[in-house]
């Protein structure tokens, strides 16, 4: 079994404690008198949290409570160094920092500037900046695919597209009466005259001498 001094990795404390819980149970089942389950919960609560006191570093006999503020501030303390802000920073400087940093990022990825800054304050880009930012460029992608000027606004984009439809619905319209009128069976043709065409009166025969 692992030091309790000595966490283990993220991914594997909890395969740690499940081992812990099984041989807590297995010694209580080895005990004659182990039927009261009261006994049994007591034991794994002791076994767990002095497992865990120890992986934050709070007293062996420490309380729930104890070890909760111990987890959240070695955890406080590890974000804030991570995220560059002081050891003993509170969780909104913390998440303050974060803020900062992945909009800083993401406003470097998309070459966002900021559009306004007060008096004094530092030039950085806001949300809305990266997000005034990354609509322009979807729409003069946009733009360029439907064939309109780079600046175009959302209307005129959606009248070009609009008719870039129209058309293609009416090409495959007359592409398809063309092929009907291709396919169709060639129409009888009359000869119309002056003359009736001979029509038979009787069975009798003609005679030709007669």
């Amino acid at each position: 079994m692992a030091d309790n001094n000595k966490p283990p990795k993220p991914e594997d404390m909890g395969e740690h404690l499940d081992e812990e819980i099984k041989e807590t149970v297995h010694d209580w089942a080895e005990n004659p008198e182990g039927t009261d389950y009261a006994d049994l919960d007591k034991r794994i609560d002791e076994k767990l949290r002095r497992t865990i006191a120890g992986w934050v570093g709070a007293d062996e006999t420490a309380d729930w409570k104890t070890i909760g503020s111990k987890t959240d501030a070695r955890t406080r303390a590890a974000i804030a160094k991570w995220v560059g802000a002081e050891e003993g920073s509170d969780w909104p400087t913390i998440t303050g920092r974060i803020e900062n940093r992945v909009r800083y990022n993401l406003a470097r990825l998309v070459r966002a500037k900021p559009e306004a800054a007060e008096e004094g304050a530092e030039a950085e880009a806001r949300w809305s900046d990266i997000g005034s930012k990354i609509e322009r460029d979807v729409r003069g992608w946009v733009a360029s695919v439907v064939g309109t000027e780079k600046e175009a606004d959302w209307p005129t984009i959606g009248n070009r597209m609009f008719d870039h439809a129209r058309t293609a619905f009416d090409k495959a319209v007359n592409t398809a009466k063309e092929a009907r009128h291709k396919d169709a069976p060639p129409e009888k043709i009359v000869i119309e005259g002056e003359d009736e065409p001979p029509v038979v009166k009787s069975s009798k025969p003609v005679d030709p001498e007669g």
